[in-house]
C-alpha cells in the first residue's frame, strides 16, 4: 500500500485501509473501489489523504499503532473530560502496545481534525506509551505516563477556539491566555487521589524546557521528572507533524531534526534519543525523491533502515539505501496539501504590520553567518548586523536597546561570552541574549548557562528551528 493525497485519488482506485469517523464508525471499508461520491464524502469528513493498494506496493504493509475504536474512545473521554474514562483508555492503550511487542508508528493520521485537541492527546499518549516501553518501564508506569498524556491538554478546552485555531501570530494577551492551559489542566486533576503525583506534575509542567525557559514555572531540567520530559518531547513532536490552521505539517524527518536541535535546550537528550529510535523518519508507504532524481516509495525503515530506508522505485526495483552511503534522500512535500488561505495570510501580515517592530541584533565575525541570519529573519524583524563584540558595545552606547541579541562565541579580541557579560551589565539584563555558535563542548555550554542567557543554538541549524527559538524568547520576554 502507499499513501496519496486525497486530491490525487481517482474513481476505481482500491482503498487499502478502512476509514473511520471521529466516533470510530466505519465510513468506507478496506479493499473498496473508490467512487467520485466516496472521494467527495471523504473530503467533507476532513481526510487529507488515503492509503491505496496498487501493484507496485502490494507487499508494503502499514498498520496503525492502536485500533480505531480505542482511538475514538480516547477522543470521546477527553472531549467529555472523563478522567476515569481516560484512565481506562490508558490501560487499554498500554495493553495494545505491549501485546504487539513492536509498535509501528508509520501510519499517518489521515484526518484533518476539527477536534484537534482530542486527537492530539491520543497521539501523544501513543508516543508516550512507545517511549515508556523503549525505556523499559513496567506496565503500571506506562499506564500512568499515558494517562498524563491523555489529560495534559484538558485545559485547552477552556481556551477560546479563536485563539486555539488562530491562523496568525498570537497577541501578547492571547499568548498569555494560551499559557494558562497547563495550570487549568492541573486544577482539573489536582484533587484526584487516584492520580499519582507523577501524573499531576507532568500535566502541570509539560511545557517546561530543560534550560528553564518554559512555562508556567520555568523549571530546570534537573528538577523535572522523567514523565515531564517524555510528555514534553512527545507533545511537541505531534504538534509539529500535525496540520493546523496556522501551519502546514512537518515531515517526520523535519520534526526529528527540530527535536535533535533542541537537545539540552528544550528537550532531554536521552528522551529524544529513545524517541527517535521509535519514530520512523520516513514512514512506510510514503513517496520519496532520491538525489539522482528517481522517485520511489518507502518499503522498509526499521532499525538500521530508519536513516537509510529500503525504497521501492517506480520501475519496480528495490533500492537499499543503507548500501549506498553516498546517496542522500529527501521527502517530497505532500502533494495537494492545503495552503493557508489568502485571506488568512493577508490578515496575518496586516496584524504583524501593526504590531511593534521587533529589533534583533546579530553579532558574528563571519560574513556568511551574518548573511544567513539576515536572510532568515529579514521578512519578520528589523535586523542589524555587527561584526564584533566591540561594535556591539559601541552600538548600544548610542542607540536604543534591541529586543534580542544573537551572539557568536568564537570571535577575536572580545569573545561572545565576554561581550554578553558587558551587555548584561550595561543593560541591567533587560535585553535577552541567545548564543548562536558552532561550539558545543561541555565547558562552553556550562559557561553560557552560568550567564543565564535566554537560549543557545548550535550551528549548523535549520532555519525553522532558529526562527521558533527567537519567537519563543521574544514572546516569553514580552510576557514578563
Amino acid at each position: 500500500m502507499r499513501y496519496i493525497a486525497l486530491t490525487e485519488a481517482k474513481a476505481g482506485m482500491q482503498l487499502a485501509t478502512s476509514l473511520y469517523d471521529s466516533n470510530g464508525r466505519t465510513l468506507v471499508g478496506s479493499h473498496i473501489l473508490l467512487t467520485d461520491n466516496y472521494i467527495e464524502k471523504l473530503i467533507e469528513y476532513g481526510y487529507a489523504g488515503i492509503y491505496i493498494e496498487d501493484e507496485l506496493t502490494q507487499d508494503i504493509e502499514v498498520e496503525d499503532a492502536i485500533s480505531p475504536q480505542l482511538r475514538a474512545e480516547g477522543m470521546d473521554c477527553i472531549e467529555k473530560r472523563d478522567i476515569d474514562g481516560c484512565k481506562v483508555v490508558a490501560e487499554k492503550l498500554v495493553e495494545e502496545i505491549l501485546s504487539k511487542g513492536r509498535i509501528s508508528l508509520d501510519m499517518l493520521d489521515l484526518r484533518s481534525y476539527d477536534d484537534y485537541t482530542y486527537a492530539h492527546s491520543v497521539n501523544v499518549g501513543v508516543l508516550c506509551g512507545v517511549i515508556g516501553m523503549e525505556m523499559h518501564m513496567n506496565e503500571k508506569e506506562m499506564a500512568q505516563l499515558v494517562t498524563a498524556a491523555l489529560l495534559h491538554d484538558l485545559g485547552k478546552l477552556a481556551i477560546p477556539g479563536e485563539i486555539l485555531n488562530k491562523p496568525g501570530r498570537l497577541t501578547q494577551k492571547e499568548y498569555k491566555r494560551m499559557q494558562e492551559h497547563p495550570v487549568i489542566s492541573y486544577e482539573l486533576i489536582k484533587d484526584r487521589f487516584d492520580l499519582s503525583a507523577q501524573i499531576k506534575v507532568a500535566v502541570l509542567f509539560h511545557h517546561e524546557n530543560v534550560d528553564g525557559t518554559g512555562y508556567p514555572n520555568g523549571v530546570m531540567g534537573e528538577e523535572q521528572t522523567l514523565f515531564t520530559k517524555i510528555l514534553h518531547a512527545a507533545d511537541v513532536y505531534d504538534a509539529l507533524v500535525s496540520k493546523r490552521p496556522y501551519k502546514e505539517p512537518y515531515a517526520p524527518c523535519e520534526a526529528a531534526e527540530y527535536l535533535m536541535g533542541g537537545c539540552g535546550i528544550l528537550f532531554d537528550r536521552e528522551v529524544v534519543e529513545v524517541m527517535l529510535r521509535s519514530i520512523p523518519l520516513y514512514p512506510k508507504g510514503t513517496e520519496v525523491e532520491l538525489s539522482d532524481g528517481r522517485v520511489g516509495v518507502i518499503k522498509e525503515n526499521a532499525d538500521a533502515h530508519n536513516l537509510r530506508p529500503i525504497v521501492r522505485l517506480l520501475d519496480g526495483t528495490t533500492l537499499d539505501l543503507s548500501d549506498r552511503a553516498n546517496m542522500s534522500i529527501a521527502i517530497l512535500p505532500p502533494k495537494g496539501k492545503q495552503e493557508v488561505s489568502t485571506s488568512s495570510e493577508a490578515e496575518r501580515k496586516e496584524m504583524i504590520k501593526h504590531q511593534r517592530e521587533v529589533h534583533i541584533i546579530a553579532v558574528d565575525d563571519m560574513k556568511t553567518n551574518l548573511q544567513m541570519i539576515y536572510d532568515i529573519l529579514k521578512d519578520d524583524y528589523k535586523v542589524t548586523l555587527l561584526k564584533s563584540g566591540a561594535q556591539l558595545i559601541k552600538y548600544l552606547e548610542k542607540n536604543p536597546y534591541p529586543d534580542l541579541i544573537l551572539l557568536d562565541i568564537d570571535m577575536p579580541q572580545m569573545d561572545g561570552i565576554e561581550a554578553a557579560k558587558r551587555v548584561m551589565d550595561m543593560t541591567k539584563e533587560s535585553v535577552p541574549i541567545m548564543f548562536v555558535s558552532a561550539l558545543c563542548d561541555t565547558k562552553t555550554i556550562m559557561a553560557c548557562k552560568d550567564l543565564n542567557v535566554a537560549g543557545y543554538v548550535v550551528r549548523p541549524y535549520k532555519p525553522v528551528y532558529i526562527r521558533s527559538e527567537i519567537e519563543r524568547i521574544i514572546n516569553r520576554w514580552e510576557a514578563n
